[in-house]
């Protein structure tokens, strides 16, 4: 989490942490949900190791958190921000969290062997120097999946940071989709809580599963920017500003909230925490999927493409971190 965000919930430099176990700490705000080495690549020297981190120190949340505090504070309206600069700290948000390199890598191990395995009999075909069967590429198919090593003795540790990148392209490109619009919500009371995640997405019938797709058209993306503030993205009209923000609101954010965090929540040390909510013991986990397979019949269609990456400095930084390793090779897959 960005230390300006988490400061809208902090009192004397301080906020209250509560983890899974259900034990609270009241924390400094430089302490809390921190991750040490997050956005570095692994992989570089000076400057160039950083460079995600400078870039999102630079490029992000410089520029969003004056107009966050504003729309917190009440002294600016959405209409009065430039939208770009809200949509990139909310696009952000959803991807520079463990929240999401968990999904990321949840998704990565459950589709590995599938992946090693279609790879595997085309190396087979061409050391036979013939095409196999459909009976006989089934057989080394399943064989392949089964014999599949661990995906993490494959991985390239720089992977977790270029699916952040291609992720908020991703993300940013769905929050400014036609038909989807910002909610600013305020209360006079503090009600909301801020987990180590920032933001919490919804899904249209009510849950924060972390089950794929992770993003479909109908998500709402809860963003709290303050005990008493929260900012929606929604492609749906059923949040009032002018009714502001309501204890049946900030109790779904507050779950919201309690589902996406990855260890902690945090609130302003004077608040109590809600009666009726409840940590779960693990965090989300995505749902293994139902594997199967049938010989092709007909010619693969194209292949899925990653998204453009638009900003100069951006793209330069995911060139970099897809350079191939000297020292190292990368998998055959990569």
């Amino acid at each position: 989490m960005p230390q300006y965000w988490l400061r809208a919930f902090a009192q004397e430099g301080h906020v209250l942490g509560r983890w899974r176990t259900g034990a609270e700490h009241r924390t400094p705000v430089r302490r809390a949900a921190v991750a040490r080495n997050f956005n570095t690549n692994p992989l570089a020297e000076g400057e160039r190791r950083v460079a995600l981190e400078t870039y999102l120190d630079h490029q992000v949340d410089g520029p969003c958190a004056p107009v966050l505090r504003a729309l917190r504070e009440g002294r600016a309206a959405l209409e009065d921000v430039q939208e770009a600069v809200v949509l990139d700290a909310l696009a952000w948000q959803v991807v520079r969290t463990q929240a999401f390199r968990s999904f990321d890598e949840q998704v990565g191990q459950h589709l590995f062997p599938a992946v090693w395995a279609v790879e595997a009999v085309g190396s087979y075909e061409q050391h036979i120097g013939r095409p196999l069967s459909e009976a006989e590429r089934m057989e080394a198919f399943w064989a392949a999946v089964h014999a599949a090593p661990d995906a993490s003795t494959m991985d390239d540790p720089r992977s977790a940071l270029r699916a952040s990148i291609r992720g908020f392209e991703r993300t940013r490109k769905m929050l400014a989709a036609p038909g989807r619009r910002l909610v600013l919500l305020h209360s006079n009371e503090p009600l909301l809580m801020l987990s180590d995640s920032g933001v919490a997405l919804r899904r249209k019938d009510g849950s924060f599963s972390l089950t794929p797709p992770l993003l479909p058209e109908t998500i709402e993306v809860y963003a709290p920017l303050a005990p008493n503030c929260l900012l929606t993205s929604t492609p749906r009209a059923h949040h009032r500003p002018h009714a502001g923000l309501t204890r049946k609101i900030a109790a779904k954010a507050n779950a919201g909230a309690a589902a996406w965090c990855r260890d902690a929540i945090y609130r302003p040390p004077s608040m109590p925490w809600p009666a009726s909510l409840r940590l779960a013991v693990d965090p989300l986990k995505v749902r293994p999927p139902q594997l199967s397979a049938v010989p092709a019949q007909s010619p693969p269609g194209a292949t899925p493409s990653h998204p453009d990456i638009r900003r100069d400095d951006l793209r330069a930084i995911l060139e970099q971190l897809a350079a191939v390793r000297t020292e190292q090779p990368l998998p055959a897959s990569e």
